[in-house]
């Protein structure tokens, strides 16, 4: 079968969460941010690259299109490779290496450039290039002069062949300097190891109860029954107008959910569709019906970057009218809302399109924000984008990239103090989600150190599609810096055909049934325990509210506890006291 024949997926690097590791060797994904004097060492001694440190010269790699390879050494004595005359981006140095069907390959190397770039940085791609000569990005980095960068990613096949390795640069003036790559084999059964690994270290704590009696007395061989009232993780569902008038609807969703995005109703084109008239009776109904059910909801979304997207009105006005036009709706839809939602999307898809940039200038999306933090500061305000983490070959909206653009916009004056998160819309096609790409792209935003929601999750249909939802979901879930999942699907009622979760009549399709399951796997459910003779009992409990009956065999006495385990939770007692 050729190549081109079978389905080829780029994945990203396999270097582990903080605290996790493979093979015993643990990793912290915060070394995307470093950039040192000196590369550290290979990851896994390099794995299946001969020559990684580059200590025998250039053995084992050669010069891709018009490059010329040479050997550097550093002041300390440190070898590594320097790619020069470099006329096409794609001039770089090359090695092959063998994959093998069913493994998944973590890549990682550390990068500089020489000077030549204006701006003293310019961002390197790690590209796999198979032997029908497609070529397939995996990751990239923000190299810089003077120090090295950890670049990381890697790629998946179902197919056993060979794929040959080049780095990409598109500023041909500078030489790539690299040292220590590295490219390892992993086995899908390992990552889901190393998914559960990280959840039971960032989603829980280990709980110990202390059981006395009013005296102080130990409360020996009391049986303590636990019940979770409120998950600590915040996993959602989207809605829109249809839930209004269908309470079959409402059941389905309130049995399950206690988040939410709409999928519409508070945008500009549904709120004011001629000009000068506003029109939030649908909008507010929704946001009476998750208030009055303990809903949370996310804002979406103040304006949109998109030039399609806009109110037919608005797409042909002058700059001064599309200003104080723009003026108009912040004010208006903010401070309507504010205080009212846990997040706002206020620019959505602002690295796609640029139809605020181009028409108020290249500032436009940062004084929004300015805006909306002087109309609602304590509420989360996102940067909303689609192809981050779903779309390796999409390099306008990388993480780099995604980084880049929200570090501007938060350095603009006056928006110091925001309160940002990283929105991350999560629109997979119908082929096997790049999970591991997602994970290098997660890592990299996670840097950043802001709370990190996947805002949109969905897939295209196909036979495929419940497995697919759950490889997301888990490897959402699974990330320290994820803190909230949202996905945009709902029983057949409510319109979202790409991800129908239940039929007419609510009952589960396949896909609805993965979320039932994850709903229900990543909750403590009701457990029930017994004190040791000193009165201790110790759980691992996800993090939430929960509330913890303790009786006493001999005495018949019982009495309730409410508390809340959080990631601070660890090592600290929860004392629990009966009246004697």
């Amino acid at each position: 079968m050729k190549i081109a024949e079978i389905f080829i997926l780029v994945l990203s690097s396999i270097l582990l969460f903080s605290g996790c590791c493979i093979n015993g060797v643990s990793y912290d994904y915060s070394a995307t941010t470093k950039c040192l004097v000196e590369p550290e060492r290979a990851h896994y001694r390099g794995g299946l690259i001969v020559n990684p440190a580059f200590n025998y010269g250039t053995e084992g790699w050669s010069p891709f299109g018009g490059a010329v390879i040479q050997e550097g050494i550093s002041e300390t004595g440190n070898r590594f490779v320097m790619v020069e005359n470099r006329t096409n981006s794609l001039d770089s140095l090359s090695q092959k290496v063998q994959l093998e069907k069913g493994n998944l390959y973590s890549f990682s190397a550390w990068i500089q450039i020489s000077k030549g770039s204006e701006n003293e940085s310019e961002i390197v791609s790690v590209m796999f290039k198979t032997s029908e000569g497609t070529l397939i990005p995996g990751g990239e980095v923000v190299a810089k002069q003077g120090c090295w960068s950890l670049l990381k990613g890697g790629i998946v096949a179902n197919f056993s062949s060979p794929v040959e390795i080049l780095l990409e640069c598109r500023n041909t003036r500078v030489d790539i300097w690299a040292d220590s790559l590295s490219m390892q084999p992993f086995t899908p059964e390992q990552w889901r190891t190393h998914q559960e690994e990280s959840i039971n270290k960032v989603r829980k704590s280990r709980v110990s109860l202390q059981l006395t009696y009013a005296n102080e007395t130990a409360l020996d061989g009391a049986i303590v029954s636990i019940k979770q009232t409120k998950p600590g993780f915040p996993f959602g569902c989207g809605i829109n107008h249809k839930i209004l008038n269908s309470t079959g609807y409402q059941d389905w969703f309130t049995s399950r959910f206690r988040f939410t995005s709409f999928t519409n109703e508070m945008k500009w084109y549904s709120t004011e569709k001629k000009q000068g008239e506003e029109n939030y009776v649908v909008a507010d109904a929704m946001v009476e019906f998750a208030q009055q059910n303990g809903i949370f909801i996310r804002g979406h979304n103040i304006l949109w970057d998109n030039p399609k997207m806009q109110p037919d009105w608005v797409k042909d006005l002058p700059p001064d009218e599309l200003r104080d036009a723009t003026i108009q709706r912040v004010n208006s839809v903010v401070s309507r809302y504010a205080g009212q939602l846990i997040g706002w999307d206020v620019v959505n898809e602002n690295l796609h399109f640029r139809f605020f940039e181009d028409n108020l200038g290249e500032n436009a999306s940062a004084v929004f924000y300015s805006m909306t933090y002087s109309l609602d500061p304590d509420t989360i305000l996102f940067m909303n984008e689609y192809n981050t983490i779903e779309d390796s070959t999409d390099q306008d909206s990388s993480a780099v990239r995604y980084k880049k653009k929200l570090e501007e916009i938060l350095g603009f004056p006056g928006n110091e103090n925001v309160k940002a998160g990283i929105g991350l819309q999560g629109h997979f096609g119908s082929g096997q989600p790049n999970i591991a790409y997602m994970r290098c792209e997660l890592d990299i935003l996670g840097t950043m150190g802001l709370p990190i929601w996947l805002t949109e999750v969905d897939l295209h249909k196909s036979p495929d599609q419940a497995k697919y939802l759950e490889e997301i979901l888990r490897e959402g879930f699974s990330h320290p810096a994820v803190e909230g999942i949202i996905i945009f699907g709902g029983p057949e009622v409510s319109g979202f055909y790409n991800m129908t979760l239940a039929g007419e009549d609510f009952i589960n399709t396949e896909v609805g049934d993965v979320v039932d399951k994850l709903i229900d796997e990543w909750t403590s459910g009701d457990l029930e325990i017994a004190g040791d003779d000193e009165g201790f009992s110790e759980v691992l409990l996800f993090h939430g509210d929960y509330v913890a009956t303790v009786n006493h065999p001999r005495t018949n006495s019982s009495t309730t506890v409410n508390f809340t385990v959080t990631k601070d939770t660890t090592g600290r007692s929860i004392l629990v006291q009966i009246d004697a």
